[in-house]
């Protein structure tokens, strides 16, 4: 019995070693906090056509989720500020008056972004006329992801409310703007 009694005493002695040298071993810890390395979007400018109301454009971010975030309505800082809707019939025509690609397709109709300067000369005021066209103005919205995420929002989710947005008939285009912090 004592032959047993050691060797149990011995299993329970190198047990008591083995999680003493486990307690107070050093185990390495990975303190860095992992980067994120895909593309993150601080933000999103959004062309909407003309006369469409903050109340509007609110409602139609609610569809996206997107009304927690900070909303700048009417921001009048854009290089595009007007446009003319261009029936497919005669954008060729028009195209080659303004010398000006248009920049938005819609099923029987490309809308033609145009700046300041460029509706100030007096031969785009007769072609406005000749082609029977209406000067639009863009209401320009800009949201700010950045305020409720440190990083803003993954592309992936940027450019998929994007694609989704621009579905929506008021909204003309979407602008992601990369964040770099």
């Amino acid at each position: 019995m004592n032959k047993i009694s050691g060797k149990i005493s011995i299993f329970i002695a190198s047990i008591i070693f083995v999680m003493l040298a486990v307690l107070f071993m050093k185990i390495p810890v990975d303190t860095e906090t992992p980067v994120n390395t895909e593309p993150q979007v601080g933000g999103m400018s959004i062309k909407f056509e003309e006369g469409v109301t903050e109340p509007e454009v609110k409602a139609i971010l609610e569809n996206y989720n997107l009304t927690m975030y900070k909303l700048d309505y009417d921001v009048n800082d854009m290089a595009d500020k007007y446009y003319i809707t261009v029936g497919n019939n005669k954008t060729v025509d028009v195209r080659n008056e303004l010398k000006a690609a248009p920049d938005i397709n819609r099923e029987g109709y490309y809308i033609i972004s145009l700046s300041e300067q460029a509706i100030e000369d007096k031969s785009f005021l007769e072609m406005l006329n000749k082609n029977n066209l209406q000067l639009k103005k863009f209401v320009w919205c800009y949201i700010h992801f950045v305020d409720k995420s440190k990083y803003g929002i993954p592309e992936k989710d940027a450019l998929r409310i994007r694609n989704d947005l621009e579905m929506n008939e008021t909204v003309l285009k979407v602008f992601p703007e990369y964040y770099e912090g």
